[in-house]
């Protein structure tokens, strides 16, 4: 791990720290809630209100034994309704402790309701229940002429690229809809330390110099606020127009241009390893590989690539494997019918990629492994750092009904 993130991983735990227990310019804490459902208390010098899609209805569409499957402390619902809006804070703040709470805050310091984000144990919670209610130490906001739209998501947005393609990105969409993209002065993301984050804003024409970091200004004011609800609402289920617009946004570019040598020779099957990361490992990948060799699968590292490489790169497979990972996010530019194999430890089945790719309609299975340990795990903070071992058995019989080994 580079020195430099362990060193904001060290700073960020003494922010946390800081923010619970030393009193500090209590006077920016909020001091209540504007519910933008109580469309009868409408204030255009507080806070206006665009509706993009009201009472939209998301459905998960898989089959009764996939989300059966599903880790029992993080089963989805099955359908959920969300009110997308846009709105527009005059003198409005947004602050944020870049891990579990986004707060966009009016002029007269309440939270305004569905386009703030507070989680707890990663789920979202009650506006009410916002952790800036419980904060005790603030910073002095950052003051940005102009207007600022926010596309903060909470903690996973700062450097996971999952939640940069379903949690971040989504909201210029939404901006879209509203009628006021062009009058944005500001960006503000969650991050600009990763190649991703830099590289997806400017395939997505936003200017270089009107891009700010929270990592940088976790608190700002503004003469105007613009925030939109979370892409997936409260919720996790992934609504079709957010499929739409990523792939209408990214896939344009998949070609023409330069072939970069190593993504031509990569071949249409791919198996994702997750060698760059501590955890959710396949304790067994040698012996994986040595399977997937024999069906012309090329292993990958999904970091390793640029964003247009990937773009080419998954446009074109025609069967990927990959344990769940942020990786298998490059699954947007997937083209139907397109064979994925996602690979569970049984103690984290969760339910985000099975989702995207039955609605993308992929060929879609799945294979669930015996925790390691024996002992498979009780919550997502478990789940999510145990490591696999794949019984090959399995995948070779999964293989064979499927494709033929390379001669």
């Amino acid at each position: 791990m580079k020195t430099s993130i362990v060193l904001h991983k060290i700073l960020n735990r003494l922010r946390k720290v800081a923010r619970r227990s030393i009193p500090h310019n209590l006077h920016y804490r909020p001091t209540g809630i504007w519910r933008v459902e109580e469309t009868g208390a409408q204030d255009p010098t507080t806070v206006v209100v665009h509706p993009i899609y009201p009472q939209l209805v998301t459905t998960l569409d898989i089959s009764e034994e996939l989300y059966r499957a599903c880790s029992a402390y993080w089963k989805p619902q099955r359908s959920v309704v969300t009110d997308y809006v846009v709105v527009e804070v005059p003198e409005g703040r947004i602050h944020t402790d870049s891990e579990s709470s986004v707060a966009v805050i009016s002029r007269d310091n309440r939270v305004v309701t569905n386009v703030s984000l507070s989680l707890q144990d990663g789920k979202v919670c009650d506006d009410a229940q916002n952790n800036i209610f419980r904060q005790r130490y603030f910073s002095e906001p950052h003051r940005l002429k102009g207007t600022v739209f926010t596309l903060l998501s909470g903690g996973a947005g700062v450097n996971n690229i999952g939640h940069w393609f379903l949690d971040v990105l989504p909201r210029l969409h939404l901006l879209e809809r509203s009628g006021l993209l062009g009058e944005v002065d500001w960006f503000l993301v969650p991050s600009t330390r990763y190649s991703y984050q830099t590289e997806t804003l400017a395939l997505l024409g936003i200017p270089s110099h009107k891009i700010i970091s929270s990592e940088e200004h976790p608190h700002v004011v503004a003469d105007r606020v613009i925030a939109s609800t979370a892409p997936r609402g409260r919720h996790t289920l992934v609504p079709r127009w957010l499929l739409d617009y990523m792939r209408g946004a990214f896939l344009k570019h998949q070609a023409p241009g330069p072939e970069v040598g190593s993504v031509e020779a990569e071949g249409p099957f791919l198996y994702i390893s997750r060698r760059d990361s501590s955890i959710r490992n396949v304790l067994n990948e040698e012996e994986l590989q040595g399977v997937l060799g024999r069906y012309g699968f090329n292993t990958i590292v999904s970091s390793g690539y640029s964003i247009l490489d990937k773009i080419r790169l998954f446009s074109r497979a025609r069967f990927v494997m990959s344990p769940t990972g942020a990786g298998l996010i490059s699954i947007l530019f997937c083209q139907p019918g397109t064979k994925l194999v996602e690979i569970f430890n049984e103690g984290f089945v969760i339910e985000p990629f099975y989702d995207i790719a039955t609605k993308l309609e992929l060929d879609y299975r799945y294979i669930i492994c015996k925790s390691p340990t024996g002992k498979p795990a009780k919550n997502a903070a478990e789940g999510q750092r145990d490591h696999l071992v794949v019984e090959t058995q399995q995948v070779e019989e999964l293989l064979r009904e499927t494709v033929n080994p390379v001669q």
